[in-house]
């Protein structure tokens, strides 16, 4: 009896320190999102690279939108024809020209979709496969993905869903806040994803807007700038991510951010040495066009 015993102590403590250390690991997790999906070699923001990212092993999609003429929200990270890579409907390669006078407001979707966005690669990803693509609808997109997944036995994944919006483009390239809140948390709740997604922006009115009209999704401040307390003075509410570009990351700033119970999600994180920096601080994740390396760096840890 006492040997039963010892044995089932021995178990006891085995199974309390294996948990222990799951609960560990898991509060050290960092979330890998693949910025306009796996942009490093597919064409970004389309149904390729964000298969590829899911393929990947990525936690988050991270995907940007803009809006039509017509009212239809657009995954496009850009509000006009990117002649870096864009191409017209008979394959002629968009100009600098052309690309000034572009405007994806001012265009419907028929017209937007039927640009290529992928057979010339971007120049500034020379891994890039030539994919013939186009700027999917929001709707669609999740639709494909999800579909994705279930088709292919792949692992559950998140939005992080960036509103491109600038004050200074109100009216002209986009919506008022209002309006683009409207039109971008409709196809959320239509196709189901508010606990599977957050939203994210540069524009903290965009963010009060949609902080209002659906308090309960989770809101990602994204910056450039250095102050952590002016950047949320300029919010109606405490988001629950804060998202600095990379080189402003250091341990005082993920100190103060946590301590105002915060997550902090950098961007976007390419190189190998700034790979390591982000896991050494131990971000809450790590956003990038090179999923893959991150996903090597942090099994290799």
């Amino acid at each position: 009896m006492k040997n039963l015993l010892f044995v089932l102590s021995a178990v006891a403590f085995i199974f309390l320190l294996s948990c222990k250390s799951q609960a560990q690991k898991n509060s050290n997790v960092i979330e890998v999102q693949a910025h306009r999906g796996d942009r490093g070699f597919y064409p970004e923001n389309t149904l390729s690279a964000f298969y590829s990212a899911i393929d990947k092993g990525a936690d988050v999609i991270e995907l940007d939108l803009v809006i039509s003429k017509d009212k239809k929200v657009v995954v496009s990270h850009d509000t006009f024809m990117h002649s870096a890579y864009i191409s017209w409907p008979n394959g002629k390669p968009v100009t600098n020209e052309e690309q000034k006078k572009s405007n994806l407001y001012q265009m419907t979707y028929d017209s937007i979709r039927s640009f290529d966005a992928g057979l010339r690669t971007n120049p500034a990803f020379p891994d890039q496969k030539s994919v013939k693509s186009y700027k999917p609808l929001l709707s669609e997109m999740i639709d494909s993905i999800e579909n994705y997944i279930v088709k292919n036995n792949k692992q559950r994944i998140r939005y992080n869903i960036e509103i491109k919006s600038g004050s200074g483009d109100y009216g002209i390239k986009q919506p008022k806040p209002e309006e683009f809140a409207d039109l971008v948390l409709k196809v959320i709740q239509e196709k189901k994803i508010e606990k599977l997604s957050n939203v994210q922006s540069f524009d903290p009115n965009i963010l009060n807007a949609v902080h209002k009209k659906a308090p309960k999704i989770v809101i990602a401040f994204l910056t450039g700038d250095k102050s952590l307390d002016q950047n949320l003075a300029k919010l109606d509410f405490k988001p629950q991510i804060y998202a600095p570009h990379f080189g402003l990351v250091n341990s005082a700033l993920i100190d103060s951010v946590r301590a105002k119970n915060m997550r902090i999600i950098p961007w976007t994180v390419n190189d190998q040495k700034d790979i390591d920096a982000m896991i050494a601080l131990k971000v809450d994740g790590i956003i990038t066009d090179y999923p893959d390396r991150v996903i090597e760096k942090l099994k290799a840890n």
